[in-house]
């Protein structure tokens, strides 16, 4: 796998309370850790805090998370547009097991933020 293009927004452990009943990370979780962090860095990019998710699409699960799992989400820009910013996510995490470390791609997605004005309004943030 190949991050090089991509920035890290953020590193959380598994623990416990992130569990579904299946023993594995619960995908409402999962979720609600990539708005955020991808929300970051696209604070980061658009100079300003005052941004809406619009749109998080294709959201692909191809592993779990496992109970002592690092996660990591990684977020690069895809498109900018005049009032918003698309950026492609991806989520990974470092494992130890028998075999050695491990680096597993568990999900995938495209998340789209649009910058609002005072009012709430979509406004443009170049």
């Amino acid at each position: 796998m190949n991050l090089s293009d991509y920035k890290l927004a953020t590193r959380n452990m598994i623990m416990y309370p992130d569990l579904s009943v299946a023993g594995r990370l619960f995908g409402g979780k999962l979720l609600s850790w990539i708005d955020e962090a991808m929300a970051m860095l696209a604070m980061e990019a658009m100079n300003t805090q005052r941004i809406v998710t619009k749109t998080v699409s294709e959201v692909n699960f191809q592993a779990p998370a496992l109970l002592g799992d690092v996660l990591e989400i990684w977020g690069k820009e895809i498109k900018r547009g005049n009032t918003s910013y698309t950026m492609h996510g991806q989520v990974i995490v470092r494992r130890e097991s028998e075999e050695g470390k491990e680096i597993v791609p568990i999900c995938d997605c495209t998340i789209v933020f649009v910058a609002l004005n005072e009012k709430g309004k979509p406004t443009s943030w170049k």
